[in-house]
């Protein structure tokens, strides 16, 4: 009680002089009201006019309202009715010599009319330097690709210097074209922020709730994520080192040059991507795999991120895969028109297994759901189990494998069986338990698309013997095997062409004859493919449908030769074609198709070769039965494709 009393008494003297003080105010206020009567006496008095009529003006005096009479007012008096406004004498014109504008003479200022416009302008122009002044800082800071000391260094030297400041900014982290309708360093329109959004794995926009570091993390994760859409990257890796974050898109196959960003701006950049995809952040030293998505105008992307930590630091990678896949036209991916009528006649099939073979990363998925789509809509049930699911398909179950309750292809393919499908994928055969549940079901009435790690036909055989499949079971459930790689494209814009030796054309299993008038292509390099040569790649394919004549090859438990030869008298797709279709035409150069050779089993049996006659075959045809070397010379040195490794095939 004794405090809080204290406390008015100290409180009431400030209101009090609050009091006072407003009252001044107020008469001060109330006396600026008063008008300013001048008297014929020559005085001038100062009262508050209350009203007038014609004997005189009432005004309001200390002692109560008095009459003034107008007789006692001077008719100067605005008020007054005999007021009259007397005209202004016209000043005399002098001449008066030149000044200076602004100099005082005497007891005058002279200006000169043109001093104001001079003045007007000068303001105008503080105005507008203000203003860019002011655009230049938010140019600096609007972005958060620097953090720490460096983004203060630069906000301050924007503060201070402004414009010339914000113009070094844009040429050191955007490029000149930077300055040109939005235009990046590459010459390509970049894709806006608002149109880039990144989602979480259960679909929800990843939001930053007022933290900051996560928002210039989020901003530049998601601005890279949009370039890796731009230039087609299918994968983004994250190098942490001690001195800084190295990013590397992969682009057609191939690393690019790695990119360097700031440790602090890498490290918030990975954390966003990490809480996106639902990763554990305290478990730094422990490998974690995850799922989110990203939504680039109205098309989206599932990521897939596997995280790990390096000796040198953490590393993140991400797998870009369009939702929804790349379509359902197998022409479109550079599979021949004879290949594509056969495998559109196989998913109508009712039962079997369709094997896609290839390493990886290189089409097997893809092309698989292009098949399925072909499927969707026509009645049947599609039950998927892969690891992680990489496509959505509208009318398909998709069930993604959970490794942490020890769930497997194997064990998921069993309960999936008493849900009714009628199309089934299992993502890989990684062991012979999938391999023997997913011939089961082949033979007992579903049709089975499914994926394994093999070079060629003839490996793919190899593989499943290997896996302990008894040639009843292949024979009875195994409908194809397909075989695919993928090849870069070669930018039409900078292509060079050339004509081949002779040594090179009977590599590829052509002519001279037939090659008259052809050429080659090879890569040179321009600004649309930033210099590599190549943009985009197609698929190679090769497709072995099983008939009576590999069946029986199969049954016998023949050697490998003979085998090969089967194979190469019934597979679609062999190099002679693919240089017709792609060396020919200019797709792909030489160097890249003979990264395929393997799927070939190293391009032995070439169609020009198995044209011609045995009189005509020479030394070429000294190998196993069936199989043709043809030397090539390339620097000097003579590459003969003649062996085979020991582990594709059987013994």
């Amino acid at each position: 009680m004794v405090s809080r009393g204290v406390s008015v008494a100290v409180k009431y003297p400030r209101r009090k002089r609050t009091a006072i003080i407003l009252l001044a105010v107020c008469l001060a206020a109330a006396s600026g009201w008063a008008e300013k009567i001048p008297l014929r006496s020559g005085k001038t008095i100062d009262r508050d006019v209350l009203g007038q009529d014609s004997e005189g003006l009432l005004v309001a005096m200390p002692g109560g309202n008095m009459r003034i009479p107008w007789r006692h007012i001077s008719a100067s008096f605005k008020r007054h009715p005999e007021h009259v406004v007397e005209p202004r004498p016209e000043p005399v014109q002098r001449e008066q010599p030149r000044r200076e504008p602004g100099v005082e003479q005497g007891d005058e200022r002279v200006l000169d009319p043109d001093a104001k416009d001079g003045f007007t302008f000068v303001l105008a122009a503080l105005f507008v330097v203000f203003w860019l002044h002011v655009f230049s800082v938010w140019v600096v800071s609007r972005d958060q690709l620097l953090s720490g000391g460096t983004a203060q260094a630069w906000s301050l030297a924007a503060l201070f210097l402004g414009i010339p400041v914000a113009a070094l900014f844009q040429l050191r982290y955007k490029g000149l074209g930077g300055f040109f309708k939005g235009v990046g360093a590459d010459g390509a329109r970049p894709l806006k922020a608002g149109d880039v959004r990144l989602y979480t794995w259960d679909h929800k926009p990843l939001t930053t709730r007022g933290n900051r570091k996560l928002s210039s993390g989020l901003t530049m994760a998601e601005k890279t994520l949009a370039r890796a859409v731009e230039l087609g990257a299918s994968d983004v890796h994250f190098d942490t080192v001690p001195e800084h974050v190295r990013l590397v898109f992969r682009v057609d196959g191939m690393l690019r040059d790695p990119e360097i960003l700031e440790t602090d701006v890498g490290r918030k950049t990975i954390s966003a991507i990490k809480m996106a995809a639902g990763m554990d952040m305290a478990r730094i030293h422990e490998a974690q795999d995850g799922a989110c998505h990203l939504g680039v105008g109205e098309q989206m992307y599932d990521l897939r991120i596997a995280r790990a930590y390096a000796v040198a630091g953490e590393t993140l990678v991400i797998r870009l895969l369009k939702a929804g896949g790349l379509g359902s036209a197998l022409t479109d991916f550079g599979m021949l028109s004879n290949m594509a009528t056969m495998l559109g006649n196989l998913t109508k099939e009712t039962a079997g297994i369709i094997i896609m073979a290839g390493p990886t990363g290189s089409g097997k998925t893809t092309t698989i759901y292009a098949l399925l789509r072909q499927i969707d809509g026509t009645g049947r049930n599609i039950l998927t189990i892969e690891d992680p699911v990489e496509y959505r398909l509208d009318n398909a179950t998709q069930i993604s494998l959970n490794a942490k309750a020890g769930s497997t292809f194997a064990s998921a393919l069993k309960a999936s069986m008493r849900h009714d499908p009628d199309v089934i994928l299992v993502g890989e055969i990684r062991d012979s338990e999938t391999m023997d549940v997913a011939f089961q079901a082949a033979l007992t009435g579903h049709l089975v698309f499914t994926t394994i790690h093999a070079t060629s036909v003839l490996a793919t055989y190899g593989r499943l013997q290997e896996l302990g499949l008894s040639a009843y079971m292949i024979n009875t459930g195994l409908k194809s095997i397909i075989c695919q790689r993928l090849v870069r494209v070669l930018c039409p814009s900078c292509r060079e062409p050339y004509i081949p030796e002779l040594d090179e054309l009977g590599f590829w299993g052509l002519t001279e004859l037939e090659s008259e008038g052809r050429c080659f292509y090879r890569s040179s390099g321009c600004s649309l493919c930033d210099d590599s040569g190549y943009r985009g790649r197609k698929g190679v394919y090769r497709v072995l449908a099983m008939n009576n004549d590999v069946r029986n090859m199969v049954r016998a438990d023949v050697a490998t030769g003979d085998l090969q030869q089967v194979v190469e008298e019934n597979a679609l797709g062999n190099i002679r074609e693919y240089a017709r279709e792609f060396l020919w035409e200019g797709v792909t150069a030489p160097d890249e198709l003979r990264k395929t050779l393997d799927m070939f089993d190293f391009g032995k049996s070439l169609g020009a070769s198995s044209q011609a006659g045995p009189g005509e075959r020479g030394e070429a045809s000294k190998g196993r039965p069936g199989v043709d070397v043809i030397p090539l010379k390339t620097g000097g040195v003579d590459e003969a494709t003649d062996a085979l490794p020991p582990q594709e095939g059987r013994q």
